[in-house]
């Protein structure tokens, strides 16, 4: 005998149907606040980054600033927060 998988939304119970639909609610939630906190982030990274300028030291990325690890981090979070936001928050901004 086979046995035929079942598979696909027509094979999904009401409680399935809820789970996923819990499932992603929490992940949108959890993007949305992700975001939040990585701008924050990016944003004590950036203070921080002015404060080691006006030491006029070592601290400072004024030499190779493009290549500072810290220039990066704060672009590459901003980027992610940005895209987090565009794909988890706009069916919040409808």
């Amino acid at each position: 005998m086979t046995q035929l998988a079942m598979a696909g939304d027509d094979w999904l119970s009401d409680n399935d149907i809820k789970r996923t639909k819990r499932a992603i609610a929490n992940r949108k939630k959890a993007a949305l606040a992700c975001a939040k906190k990585l701008e924050s982030a990016a944003e004590a990274l950036n203070d921080f980054l002015r404060a080691c300028r006006e030491c006029n030291d070592e601290s400072s990325d004024r030499v190779g600033r493009e290549w500072d690890g810290r220039n990066i981090m704060i672009r590459d979070i901003t980027e992610y927060a940005g895209w987090l936001d565009a794909v988890y928050g706009k069916e919040q901004q409808s």
